[in-house]
């Protein structure tokens, strides 16, 4: 459907729940934010926060290689660059980093360059590029800065979640849930409903699914979360990760608003949309 702009407009707000169902004609003239919480946009969100430079999504190892290749041999020498990945929840071979937040830390990271691939979360990413859209990227880390930033924004939203392996995801859309309830509230709490025309930019229209989320959100983590992290180790793919030893990193993806950043991505790179940050309580920083 596509959405004015004017002031005023209402902005329709839905949830698109996994990676395979993502449409060009759902993002068109929106703001897109990609939801991969396990692991992908934590660990980008914490990388950033760590203080890398940029990060650039791929989609598979061996586009990460050759990108690796041509910024070395443009820049002469491989320093400031790393690789970053997994297949299968294991870092790949030859990649100096794997898919957990917990590796990027500011010594590993700051200042760096990190060509990034995963099994959904760059994907995701990807699909939802192009020309004239604006591209967030959120996590339970990052997730009152990133709604705050909705909040303001002039159009329609979609929360294009990830999944996994073209299934439903519990943890992405209880973080889709999270953005939309913390919208619901807020519009409730300044009168920018529907049938506000005063309201702006514009009044939000919550569509069925992302009225569920939010409904889904409120029911298992409680209204302020409380319950969040004892959810989440109960999704399907966070029990995959424990299994292999990941648990700590579903407890840290688990954590909420631990960073103030909003990542964007443009032009092939992610990037901070915001300054202001806090430090991200990292057991392995240094």
């Amino acid at each position: 459907m596509p959405l004015s702009t004017a002031l005023g407009a209402p902005r329709v707000v839905d949830v698109v729940p996994t990676l395979q169902t993502l449409r060009p004609e759902d993002v068109a003239g929106r703001v897109a934010v990609v939801i991969d919480v396990l692991r992908a946009t934590s660990t980008i969100v914490a990388a950033l926060g760590a203080g890398a430079r940029d990060i650039r999504p791929v989609a598979t190892p061996e586009e990460a290689q050759a990108r690796l290749a041509r910024l070395e041999a443009s820049r002469g020498s491989r320093e400031g660059l790393l690789l970053g990945g997994e297949r299968e929840g294991f870092r790949l071979p030859g990649f100096d980093l794997g898919n957990s937040p917990l590796e990027y830390t500011p010594k590993t990271v700051a200042g760096k360059t990190i060509i990034f691939t995963t099994t959904n979360g760059t994907q995701t990413l990807r699909r939802a590029a192009g020309a004239h859209r604006t591209i967030l990227v959120a996590s339970f880390l990052n997730a009152s800065a990133v709604a705050e930033r909705l909040w303001t924004c002039p159009t329609g939203i979609v929360l294009a979640c990830a999944g996994t392996r073209g299934w439903f995801s519990l943890e992405d859309t209880l973080l889709a849930g999270f953005l939309v309830d913390s919208l619901e509230k807020r519009a409730a709490d300044s009168g920018a409903a529907v049938g506000d025309t005063s309201a702006a930019p514009g009044p939000f229209v919550f569509r069925d699914l992302a009225r569920s989320a939010a409904a889904l959100y409120r029911t298992l983590a409680g209204g302020s979360g409380e319950d969040l992290a004892r959810v989440v180790v109960t999704a399907d793919h966070a029990r995959y990760l424990t299994s292999r030893g990941f648990g700590a990193d579903v407890a840290y993806c688990a954590s909420l608003d631990l960073l103030a950043v909003v990542p964007e991505y443009a032009r092939g790179r992610v990037t901070l949309a915001a300054a202001g940050r806090r430090p991200v309580p990292n057991p392995r920083s240094g």
